[in-house]
């Protein structure tokens, strides 16, 4: 009997792409029971993920065959060997770097559609809506930088409030926003949401934490983390030490919010202890 394997994700179509990925098969070869379809919240609070139970499907009492396997069993075609005076000099490989390849943290800045004064106004009065509703009416200013990305900036009494423990009440709302937003306009609108300076000042303080961190893992040699944090905070972090040629940094986690690990070379991941031979002296 083949086995029960559970897998989680943002939503259930994440969660059985995780599956797909970790099993190496397309979602036609599984058995798919869903347990939960997951819950974003309310503000980014109580966000529960997704998770569904996967079986792979079997065919004439043995579990089928994945394709990689069967190309693995046909036999390799030989190519006949060319003369040394035919062969072509090999370019000289680029030394190989480790970076964090992430689909949401973009190595070059997004360039959005404009989006016009009347348009800017709509989202300026969609803000304040929610936060009248909220019982947080406050004041609300608009800008569009270069690159077409709308800055909505919030200010007045109830700043703390919409802001939240560590930025996920303010996370939840730009959230919110951006799902109106792109049901609103056709075009592809950039949006960030701010309180009284908040994101400026996390992001300086966390480049700060990253340097530091990084000083310490050159200095001990001990991996160091950085707690779960949004798709831009992490962004920021790994650019602010991809120049630092003595360490590495990498996004972990799943979902929307994940943590950020900065180590050695080398020692990033986990390696499974190496046996002992017999009659190998353990070194001193």
């Amino acid at each position: 009997m083949s086995a029960k394997m559970e897998y989680k994700g943002t939503d259930v179509e994440e969660a059985i792409g995780n599956a797909c990925a970790a099993l190496n098969v397309p979602r036609e070869e599984l058995d798919i029971r869903i347990i939960s379809t997951g819950s974003t919240g309310i503000f980014g609070l109580g966000r529960k993920k997704a998770a569904v139970q996967v079986t792979l499907k079997k065919e004439g009492g043995h579990e089928q065959r994945r394709p990689a396997q069967e190309k693995k069993a046909s036999t390799p075609k030989v190519r006949p060997e060319r003369p040394a005076s035919e062969r072509k000099p090999s370019a000289p490989r680029a030394p190989r770097v480790e970076r964090s390849v992430e689909s949401d943290e973009p190595a070059e800045e997004v360039v959005g559609d404009p989006v016009t004064p009347e348009e800017m106004e709509a989202i300026r009065a969609d803000i304040a809506k929610i936060l009248e509703l909220m019982g947080c009416p406050s004041e609300i200013s608009m800008e569009q930088d270069q690159n077409n990305k709308v800055h909505a900036k919030i200010t007045g009494e109830f700043v703390e409030i919409l802001v939240g423990p560590e930025g996920q009440t303010l996370d939840g709302l730009q959230y919110v926003l951006r799902k109106i937003i792109t049901r609103k306009f056709p075009q592809k609108v950039l949006f960030s949401l701010d309180a009284a300076g908040f994101r400026e000042n996390r992001m300086g303080e966390l480049q700060e934490r990253a340097v530091r961190l990084a000083q310490e893992v050159k200095e001990t040699g001990k991996t160091r983390t950085i707690p779960a944090i949004n798709p831009a905070e992490r962004r920021m972090v790994h650019m602010a030490l991809q120049d630092d040629t003595e360490i590495r940094s990498r996004s972990v986690g799943e979902g929307l919010f994940k943590k950020v690990l900065i180590y050695l070379p080398g020692k990033g991941r986990r390696r499974s202890p190496r046996k002992k031979k017999s009659g190998e002296k353990s070194p001193e």
